[in-house]
């Protein structure tokens, strides 16, 4: 997913390679010197949440609970409690088949009070599927405070906007190739995926030859960045169809799937 230029006047923006993937941060401000100071800052606030949140960070909370013993605990850093804790309530809600895990099962692991046990000998942690919508959504509070008056968070396939103008939407074609157009965003989240074999995302229980692109859009890129994945299962598991539903209701989601 992409998000095609509407207009370039007085916005500042910038991008740097993070978290896997180009993010890019673009705002109006109306002092152009604070706006590029919340362009650095917002930077600055990627480097750290990385540190914190990556499977591939060797001093993160992730990499450390990873490297613990069965029935070792983990004292969680502010930031990965939210997310964890996120993941958590999204388990309960979807019968265990939200996994933060790396394909070890979804009873590996317990929050309690911000500190994160290890249940299971060699449970191991990524948070790639709802973490990067965690970290959209803190650069677009950033933003805010600083006093943008528009702003939009693009981390690959991650795109949250706010302020009064909305931004085209572009959806990758991963079947031919090219773009094709898909609405437009203005003030929320959207999140898409593709998962087939050999892609860069991937789902456990695709068929060789199964292809699945699904896009959410929600108000906060954290549950469109996690229901992406979830709806990707959705769309192989029928019989929690109704679940889903009323789960995607109760986020304010909206889903589109599309299967080879």
């Amino acid at each position: 997913m992409c998000s095609a230029d509407f207009t370039t006047a007085g916005l500042q923006r910038r991008a740097q390679p993070v978290l896997g993937t180009l993010v890019e941060l673009g705002l109006r401000h109306p002092d152009p010197a604070r706006g590029a100071q919340a362009l650095e800052e917002g930077f600055a606030l990627l480097a750290r949440l990385e540190g914190q949140l990556s499977r591939f960070q060797p001093a993160s909370d992730v990499a450390r609970f990873n490297a613990l013993p069965g029935g070792a605990h983990l004292a969680l850093r502010p930031a990965t409690q939210r997310v964890m804790a996120a993941a958590d309530w999204l388990r309960q809600r979807s019968a265990g088949r939200f996994d933060p895990t790396l394909g070890s099962g979804p009873q590996g692991w317990q929050l309690r009070g911000g500190v994160l046990h290890k249940t299971q000998a060699g449970v191991q942690l990524d948070l790639g599927g709802i973490a990067k919508g965690f970290v959209v959504d803190r650069l677009v509070a950033l933003m805010r405070r600083s006093g943008a008056v528009w702003g939009s968070v693009n981390a690959g396939g991650d795109l949250r906007v706010f302020g009064p103008d909305p931004v085209p939407l572009l959806l990758r074609d991963e079947e031919r190739g090219g773009l094709r157009e898909f609405g437009q965003l203005a003030d929320g989240a959207f999140a898409s995926s593709h998962y087939a074999p050999g892609s860069r995302s991937q789902l456990h229980g695709l068929e060789p030859d199964d292809a699945v692109q699904v896009a959410v859009a929600a108000p906060s890129a954290l549950w469109a960045d996690a229901l992406c994945k979830l709806a990707g299962l959705g769309a192989l598991a029928v019989s929690g169809a109704e679940r889903e539903s009323a789960l995607l209701t109760r986020l304010q989601a909206r889903v589109w799937i599309w299967r080879r």
